[in-house]
Order: C-alpha cells, then structure tokens, then sequence
C-alpha cells in the first residue's frame, strides 16, 4: 500500500471525481477501479473500498458503535464481527470511552475520526479519504495525518487523500 494526493482549491472537482469511481454518480466516459466499471460493479468497488466523504452523513441519534456497526453490516458482516470490528475501528481512530456518545455531541475532530472508522470497519484495501482534515485544529490534524500515514504498513492498504492543503499531501 500507498499514500496517493489529489490535489486542489475548493469547487476544483475533487469529490466529483471519486464519488463516480465508486459507483455514486453517473459519469460519460470509461473508468475502473480493481479491473471494475463503477457504471455496473458500484456494489463489488464499495466492497473493497473505504470511503469517508468530506460532508456529514450520519443518521440522528447513532453512536459512533452504532454507525460502525451499521457500515460493517452494510458491507456484509454478520452482526457479532460486525460489532468486534465496529470497537477496533473506533480504537484505532482514538475514540475510545467516547464510542458510546450519541454523535450529535461529538467535536469536529472526533465525528471525523467517526467518519474514518466507518470506512475502516470492513478492513478495504483502497481507502479514499476525502478532505479528512476539515475543521480539524493543528493537533488534531496532525494525528490525522499521521493515522493516514501508517495505514499503509498497518493496515495493508492504499489511501488516496484529497485534500485542498499542499502540506497535508506532502
């Protein structure tokens, strides 16, 4: 695995780009992910995929276990593995005792860290992190980053981060 930029100002296209790839948009022309066109495989791509958006998507009145729970189910976990993950992702992402909270009353920084353990629960091997720094203050980005920078080795997989800021590519 790797860590792969996309680079760009705000409005530049960014999510637009990689919401097709993963079979959520339609778009005019060829592409694949895994050897797969999202036009007929989005299911069979989001298998094998994480991705966590750059807006807000949860649904009212979850904890971060429950919405773990529930994207570990989606991707067809049964429901004790799915829950087993569910913890070790939030672990991972440093939430903790915090898990537990509805998610309504989390900070900036931990419903990102939500964001990134949803899209870890089914251990994928693409991640697509889409502006996963937003909103984040210096230290928190920083452990952001640096959670980027080890999935790779740690988790055998490949990132591909977007993001509007030079420095948190380089």
């Amino acid at each position: 695995g790797r860590v792969v930029g996309v680079l760009g100002p705000n409005g530049a296209g960014k999510s637009t780009f990689m919401k097709p790839l993963l079979g959520l948009l339609e778009f005019d022309g060829e592409a694949t992910v895994f050897g797969l066109s999202p036009k007929t495989h989005g299911a069979a791509i989001r298998d094998r995929v994480g991705y966590m958006p750059e807006h807000e998507s949860f649904l009212t009145g979850l904890s971060a276990v429950e919405l773990c729970r529930y994207a570990a189910e989606l991707s067809g976990l049964p429901s004790t593995e799915a829950l087993q993950r569910s913890h070790a992702a939030l672990y991972y992402a440093g939430l903790g005792e915090k898990r537990y909270a509805p998610l309504e009353d989390y900070s900036t920084g931990m419903k990102q860290r939500v964001k990134l353990a949803q899209a870890l629960v089914h251990d994928p091997e693409l991640l697509i992190l889409d502006e996963p720094t937003n909103g984040l203050d210096p230290r928190s980005r920083e452990e952001m980053l640096d959670l980027v920078a080890e999935m790779p080795e740690k988790r055998g997989c490949t990132v591909v981060l977007s993001t509007h800021i030079l420095s948190d590519i380089e």
